[in-house]
């Protein structure tokens, strides 16, 4: 049973994971599933060979998470989340968190599953983490901007390439632009601009160190992210990647040798 991922990869830009509840349009109807989507893709496919289908489509709409345990229970209207997070914002206040100054807002007496509504969170850990807390963050995965005037831009190429090519030239995974990785760090660079440390050559290469290795995190998370859909007798995740680094440790041997695959093969 194929499920078509094309509409939410065109919103998204990644393919679909996690926990929320997970819209399918199975032939002309839609039918949701609350939990992880690999479970809810099955639970789909049940339905659509039910229907006499050959495949489910996958809706650009990750749903908000359920409100509790009861499946039966009525969920809130757009409304009356939005009345929610309006009177929640009327009591945020402005905090000093780790020198970064922060919006917080107090979710006093809310459960982890109304967090998840109402801030539109789709993992539990991070919905149970803000509940213990007492405080919900905004934005706080924005990456922090001191914006200033970079005085030499062609200084920040020059410390980005040195950078990637003595410390990640060879060793940077298939499929990885370079260019990308050297403009992302430029670009971090530039954001950080007016802040007082860029005085310091050594906080600037500690910037593209770190954008550089979030970069990678990033992108090899998702590397084999269509896996699945290769026909191939035991292409599970983890198998395709552990091939992968075996194929590119044999590829470096026979290069540190001076050899060539015919010669190898001899």
């Amino acid at each position: 049973m194929q499920a078509d991922t094309t509409q939410f990869q065109a919103r998204h830009g990644r393919q679909p994971r996690g926990f929320g509840r997970w819209g399918f349009l199975v032939g002309n109807e839609t039918f949701f599933f609350v939990g992880q989507y690999s479970n809810s893709k099955k639970e789909a496919c049940k339905v659509a060979q039910a229907h006499g289908e050959e495949r489910v489509v996958v809706l650009p709409d990750k749903k908000l998470a359920p409100q509790g345990g009861n499946p039966e229970r009525p969920e809130k209207t757009q409304v009356q989340i939005n009345n929610i997070k309006e009177r929640l914002m009327a009591q945020a206040e402005t905090r000093t968190i780790n020198k970064r100054t922060r919006t917080v807002i107090p979710v006093k007496s809310m459960k982890a599953a109304e967090v998840m509504v109402v801030f539109d969170i789709q993992s539990k850990r991070t919905a149970h983490a803000i509940v213990k807390r007492g405080y919900h963050i905004v934005d706080y995965m924005e990456s922090r901007q001191c914006p200033g005037t970079m005085e030499d831009v062609e200084e920040a190429y020059r410390i980005a390439k040195w950078w990637f090519h003595k410390k990640l030239g060879g060793r940077v995974p298939y499929g990885l632009d370079a260019d990308d990785m050297i403009q992302e760090a430029v670009t971090r660079l530039v954001e950080l601009a007016g802040d007082p440390r860029m005085q310091e050559a050594s906080y600037k290469f500690y910037v593209v160190r770190s954008t550089m290795a979030e970069y990678l995190r990033s992108n090899q998370k998702h590397a084999h992210e269509d896996e699945e859909e290769i026909e191939v007798p035991g292409s599970r995740r983890g198998t395709w990647d552990r091939t992968y680094r075996a194929t590119e440790t044999m590829c470096r041997v026979i290069e540190a040798r001076g050899l060539t695959p015919m010669a190898r093969a001899a």
